[in-house]
């Protein structure tokens, strides 16, 4: 019980002064927020844990989103095809994570990271053609982004169900790369 209200408590204090603090990155605030639980528990460690876990929420925000303008807007049913299962991929991945972070207690943000906000404006702001041409660049580039994370995490987390969720999803991540990368080809030469 005392633990649980140091954690809040500590909880409380973080989030006043990240709000003070003015419009800071999401995913920075959610992961410092985590750090200063665990550090108020005595748990030492846990940076890279807790910023994964708020990366990886970010960055299945951007995929999810990124998905469901793809299927209003893409003009190719390739492109849409993919979309639709980028989404639901993500979407698994997703209530996977929010699993995890809720039973090692992380903190997540609730809205895409600056970084990943950019990706979306970027590809939103495109049509036509050129707006496959950027989805599917971007999601390739994301993925293998995420891949790397990801591979990382497998091996080096702290915390064996975060390490755990990174290997599992291991396999879904490098099929969603091998597909964007021969579509991008695909559509690149035409």
């Amino acid at each position: 019980m005392i633990r649980k209200i140091t954690l809040y408590l500590a909880s409380a204090m973080l989030l006043l002064g990240t709000a003070s603090c003015g419009p800071g990155d999401s995913i920075e605030q959610a992961a410092a927020q985590s750090v200063a639980q665990f550090e108020a528990a005595g748990v030492q460690g846990m940076k890279n844990d807790a910023l994964f876990i708020a990366e990886a929420t970010s960055a299945n925000m951007l995929q999810v989103q990124l998905s469901e303008l793809a299927l209003e807007k893409a003009v190719s049913p390739e492109v849409k095809e993919m979309a639709q299962e980028m989404g639901a991929g993500h979407q698994r991945l997703m209530e996977d994570l929010q699993n995890v972070a809720v039973q090692g207690e992380f903190v997540v943000p609730n809205e895409m990271g600056r970084a990943h906000q950019k990706v979306y404006d970027d590809v939103s702001a495109e049509t036509g053609i050129g707006f496959d041409l950027a989805y599917i660049k971007r999601i390739r580039e994301e993925h293998d982004n995420l891949l790397n994370r990801y591979e990382d995490m497998a091996e080096n987390a702290q915390v064996m169900e975060v390490k755990q969720f990174a290997s599992k999803q291991l396999p879904l991540l490098r099929q969603h790369l091998q597909k964007t990368e021969a579509l991008e080809d695909r559509l690149e030469s035409i």
